[in-house]
């Protein structure tokens, strides 16, 4: 064997007894073929883990969202209800009116049936995710408890051979390349030890996440499913009182129709009463047909109207705060009794007078002097296209809402020789009010709020007595002026 220098011995005894105190010979216990790639795997695994935890979150939160917005739609059917409630209750229980509030409660039910639905289907969902989320964390788990067991074998390993002199490896071996071989192949077998351990710190970090996450979700899901077993509670009694308001509603309805069958008999024996019914008819036809052409005239003029129209619903704003400053104010003072026209609908309108009789509905009807006219696809021989209600003579009739007068006077002449006047409103909404005393109070181009006083309650034109024929024109035809009021 070629004899070494005293310098190269000492140099390799340095290098050994440094070396010793790191690292050791491995065993034959196998690494990973790529140990960087399987750690450049696990930190990918990591941040899956981290989306899956935001993924569940977002979920978390929808869920926040779908029951907030079904506890809102569920406060909003308690005051339908109530509202409902109210109306049978009252003493001038009108039919269309409550018929109309439950429609809008029936939607309503509908609505939130829908609402627990997609929670449901959102809450089975939300299941699914924390069901492969935990066989993730399950399969993570051993993965991990087999880099734990390879890395223990490995130490276990070196520590045997740590007992064994390094130096008498290198002593025997044919030459200092051979010997420096060895030694490199030592420290890449530290560098695969230190990227397991790596690896091992990643699993954990990942497990941590993915565990916060099915513990998170977990939580949501309990407190979930516990908020819409309540609130199906709840709609199964609302269901119940609704059934419960149609059954009265039935009632109502009966007895609206006989109400309705009065009006009507009175309505034709004054007719009759003054004569010549037939002529009366043909003109009453006649003024109706005058009436559409004048809506739809109006209807392709309303352009010009738009900012009179948004200034007046500038005005009625700061009314309405004024109002409703005013209202607090009486209420502290306990001085004042409701005033019913304080009762502004969705659409922004107000009843024309306080507290009005109904005399007649919007709808078909048995008058004569009623026009024919086709509603909802279906024509009628006979059909009141307004709402009629009286309060007395000289009564203060308001604009419902704000707008600009686009006509006044007599403006049906010579086929109607009725006072009235008609109000834009925008978005193809005009207010029609007839009948009036013979004075004009407002002008075409007023802009008029729903506190402004725009005539009195009278008898003309094609009149049986003083009230006020109150009719919505909408894109040109007649619709029901319930549905625009509160």
């Amino acid at each position: 064997m070629r004899r070494r220098s005293p310098r190269t011995l000492a140099i390799v005894a340095v290098l050994v007894v440094g070396w010793n105190a790191v690292t050791v010979q491995p065993t034959d216990t196998a690494f990973a073929a790529d140990p960087a790639a399987e750690l450049a795997q696990t930190q990918q695994e990591l941040a899956k883990a981290r989306a899956a935890r935001e993924a569940l979150e977002a979920s978390a939160n929808q869920q926040r969202a779908q029951l907030q917005e079904l506890k809102a739609q569920s406060a909003q059917l308690d005051g339908q209800l109530n509202a409902a409630r109210a109306e049978l209750q009252a003493v001038s229980a009108e039919y269309d009116r409550v018929s109309g509030l439950l429609v809008q409660v029936g939607q309503q039910v509908v609505a939130i049936e829908a609402h627990l639905v997609e929670l449901h289907k959102q809450i089975d969902e939300l299941d699914a995710q924390l069901v492969q989320a935990a066989k993730e964390i399950m399969a993570r788990s051993a993965e991990l408890e087999q880099r734990q067991a390879l890395l223990q074998d490995h130490m276990r390993s070196a520590y045997q051979r740590s007992q064994t002199s390094v130096l008498e490896l290198l002593l025997s071996a044919e030459s200092l390349d051979s010997a420096t071989t060895e030694v490199g192949y030592l420290m890449t077998v530290s560098d695969e030890d230190l990227l397991l351990a790596e690896e091992i710190r990643v699993i954990r970090g990942e497990l941590k996440e993915r565990r916060a996450a099915l513990r998170d979700g977990r939580r949501v899901l309990v407190s979930t499913r516990k908020a819409a077993r309540e609130e199906e509670a709840i709609l199964k009694q609302r269901q119940a009182d609704l059934a419960a308001l149609e059954a009265s509603l039935a009632q109502l309805r009966a007895s609206a129709e006989i109400k309705q069958g009065e009006q009507e008999a009175a309505l034709n024996d004054s007719l009759a009463a003054q004569g010549n019914v037939e002529a009366k008819v043909a003109e009453n036809e006649k003024a109706a047909a005058a009436a559409a052409a004048l809506a739809g005239r109006l209807q392709q003029q309303a352009a010009a109207q738009h900012a009179a129209v948004e200034e007046a619903k500038r005005q009625q704003a700061a009314e309405a705060a004024a109002r409703a400053a005013a209202a607090a104010a009486a209420a502290r003072a306990n001085a004042a009794r409701p005033n019913p026209r304080d009762a502004t609908s969705a659409f922004g309108f107000r009843w024309p007078e306080a507290g009005p009789r109904i005399t007649q509905e919007f709808g078909p009807t048995n008058f004569a002097l009623e026009p024919p006219y086709s509603y909802g696809g279906t024509y009628y021989p006979n059909f009141h296209t307004g709402i009629d209600f009286a309060s007395g003579c000289g009564t203060p009739i308001y604009s419902a809402g704000a707008g600009v007068v686009v006509a006044s006077g007599q403006p049906l002449m010579p086929f109607d020789s009725g006072f009235g006047v008609i109000v834009d409103h925008g978005s193809g909404v005009q207010t029609w009010y007839w009948h009036m005393q013979p004075r004009v109070v407002v002008g075409a181009g007023s802009i008029v709020t729903s506190d402004t006083v725009i005539g009195f309650e009278g008898s003309t034109g094609m009149s049986t007595g003083c009230h006020v024929h109150f009719s919505v024109n909408q894109g040109g035809g007649w619709v029901n002026p319930r549905h625009f009021l509160p």
